[in-house]
């Protein structure tokens, strides 16, 4: 499968190992490294993923993403010089799919990336209009959501977490299901990514609101009842 990636952040083509490894496995790459590259410019380029290279420049390739969050169609891989915690959920706040640190094999990066555009291309094939519950509403074409007919604004991964949750809505999510199916893949053991997320999805849906929608259920997961 031809693959178009846009890359951000790396020092250059010549220097960048990857850049070398995408065209040498036969990738259509397009480079850039400017910070202040625009939506449009983005979206013009319609590429079936991007990956964005964290720590290799001066370019803030967090900060690139972040300033997109929301609008971008296709999935977007980060590639981090070391994985911890601290810096997956920094990447997953801007918008992020799937993180990867630097040192992992390049067959593994190729099966992600051909799995991401394919779940990216089913989810945009096959959407519904609209995602009721109660007074939150979700345009999943548009990815607005709507709560009480106020917009609210949510990172891309905010977004597929309150989706999930709402298509199980009255059902027990499980963390550990919540991670496979939001996330794409198994995290190490003691992540509090999923808390963390939830948490942040709280202030947002719930805050302010007599009614709250998003509870615990403890010792298990979360459910939208």
């Amino acid at each position: 499968m031809e693959v178009h990636i846009l890359s951000a952040g790396g020092e250059s083509r010549e220097s960048s190992r990857l850049y070398r490894q995408l065209k040498e496995a036969g990738y259509d790459v397009t480079w850039f490294r400017n910070k202040d590259v625009t939506k449009e410019e983005l979206l013009k380029q319609r590429p079936d993923i991007m990956l964005v290279e964290k720590g290799l420049s001066d370019v803030d390739a967090m900060a690139l993403l972040k300033a997109h969050e929301g609008v971008l169609s296709f999935p977007v891989v980060a590639v981090l010089l070391e994985r911890s915690t601290e810096q997956l959920v920094e990447a997953f706040a801007a918008g992020a799919s799937d993180v990867v640190d630097g040192s992992v094999p390049f067959e593994e990066l190729a099966v992600r990336m051909e799995h991401w555009v394919k779940l990216f291309m089913r989810l945009n094939d096959g959407q519904p209009s609209e995602i009721i519950f109660e007074d939150l509403r979700i345009e999943p074409k548009s990815r607005k959501v709507f709560r009480g007919g106020e917009i609210i604004k949510l990172t891309p991964k905010e977004y597929d977490l309150l989706v999930y949750l709402a298509k199980h809505a009255n059902t027990v999510c499980h963390r550990d299901d919540i991670l496979q199916q939001v996330w794409g893949y198994d995290f190490v053991t003691g992540t509090n990514v999923v808390d963390v997320y939830v948490r942040h999805l709280r202030k947002k849906v719930d805050r302010g609101r007599a009614r709250k929608i998003i509870h615990t259920v403890r010792g298990t997961g979360y459910m939208m009842h």
